[in-house]
Formats: structure tokens, C-alpha cells, sequence
């Protein structure tokens, strides 16, 4: 599907704008990944713009995950999907408090003789910007993601103390928070403290200090070992 049919169907949907959805659009028609996975997509927007570059290029499946409360939003990624015709490219999954549990049950799946066999080509983590769940959330993506694969996490720069507002995020009480922890922005510390210090990945772009990109360029080993020893009785 091309690029303009989505972006005039999208116009008044949140929360992402046309330049990002050109982003995401090109970085799909370029470098073509058959799977990818996205960690939260509130109204859905995200997840059009990349269903129809897959459209566009004819193959490939999304699989986005978002709270189970957030199903009735209007317009749903449920509803744009049905209307643009691209359900074909999207498999939905919703949970109760965060991502993190639907990435232990992929791990779960994908685990064969002690070790997860990665399937994605491509994630995008655009959920509560908090260090304790994106920061975990990124230590399970990795085991799923393929090596030359690409992850992205948007809004770099946020912080809860531009986002008052908000009693919470994704199980995360603001109030709870310490004031370093508001002030901070949380996808950045994961981003320099995490996944640049990673030695898996390399090729990082930081884009308009709202994106990181980070390329998976190398797989971890494999060997695993067990040494089995009982507790000795008194």
C-alpha cells in the first residue's frame, strides 16, 4: 500500500506524526524484514505505517503488543486495520500489565534444547518509557531478535517530569518514583547503559533525539552446561 493512502487515512490518529511514519515506512520498503515485533502501539498508527510497507512489498507479519485496558481506544488498531484492509500484515496480542510477559511466553516458544532460536527481524519499543520494564524488556527482545536485525526505541528524551499529568504508566506509579527517576529520561539511560555497552550490537544512531537505532551485528555463544548437586542432610 502505498505510503500517501496511509498518511491521509491517519491524519487525525496519535500519537505518530507523518515524518516518523515516513521513517518507519522507508526503513521497511529498504531493508524488507519478514518479521517484526512492536512493543506497545496505543492507537495503532505505528503499526499501520509498517503493515503497509509489508503490504507494499508483498510479505511479512508484525506482531504488536499492547495493554489489555487499551482496547478501547478510539480509533483501535483493531478498527484501522479492518478499514485499510491490512490484517493480513498485523497479529494483535494484549496483556494485562506489561510486554514483558508476552516476550517470556515467545522465549518460552522459541526455546528448543536450552537455547531461544531468535525469529524478528525488526522491533520497535514504543511502550512506558520506564528503565524497569524497557530495560528488561530489552534484555528479552535480544534473545529474540536475529542477528543483522535492528531494534529501535522511541522517545529518547522523555521524562515523567513533562508528563505530570499522569498518575501512571504501565503499572508504573509516577508518585512513587524518586525525584531522579522522574527527571531522567529512562529510554535514554537504557539506550547508553544497556544496549551501547552491549557487545552484540553496533551501528547506533541516535535521530532528532526522539529515535535510537541499534543493529544487532553478532549473536552470543551458545553453550550452555549443567552440573546437577544435591543439598548435603545434616
Amino acid at each position: 500500500m502505498k505510503f500517501e493512502a496511509v498518511r491521509d487515512h491517519l491524519k487525525d490518529v496519535p500519537y505518530m506524526g507523518v515524518d516518523e511514519g515516513w521513517e518507519l515506512y522507508n526503513f521497511i520498503i529498504k531493508n524488507k524484514p519478514k518479521t517484526i515485533l512492536e512493543l506497545g502501539h496505543a492507537h495503532g498508527a505505528s503499526s499501520i505505517f509498517m503493515a503497509a510497507a509489508l503490504d507494499e512489498l508483498g510479505a511479512g507479519v508484525i506482531e504488536t503488543v499492547d495493554l489489555k485496558a487499551a482496547e478501547g481506544r478510539s480509533p483501535n488498531l483493531e478498527k484501522l486495520a479492518a478499514e485499510l484492509g491490512l490484517k493480513s500484515h498485523i497479529k494483535i496480542s494484549r496483556e494485562i500489565n506489561s510486554y514483558t510477559w508476552f516476550l517470556k511466553k515467545k522465549i518460552e516458544e522459541q526455546t528448543k534444547e536450552n537455547f531461544c532460536n531468535p525469529i524478528y527481524d525488526f522491533c520497535f519499543v514504543d511502550g512506558p518509557k520506564n528503565w524497569t520494564i524497557d530495560g528488561f524488556a530489552f534484555f528479552l527482545t535480544n534473545k529474540l531478535l536475529r542477528e543483522n536485525g535492528w531494534i529501535l526505541f522511541d522517545d529518547y528524551k522523555w521524562t515523567h517530569s513533562k508528563h505530570v499529568g499522569r498518575e501512571s504508566t504501565d503499572g508504573i506509579t509516577i508518585r512513587s518514583l524518586g525525584e531522579d527517576e522522574i527527571n531522567q529520561a529512562h529510554i535514554e539511560l537504557i539506550f547508553k547503559l544497556l544496549v551501547v555497552q552491549c557487545e552484540e550490537y553496533s551501528n547506533f544512531v541516535v535521530q532528532d533525539n526522539w529515535w535510537a537505532w541499534a543493529q544487532k551485528t553478532r549473536m552470543g555463544s551458545r553453550k550452555v552446561s549443567y552440573t546437577k548437586k544435591a543439598f548435603k542432610s545434616d
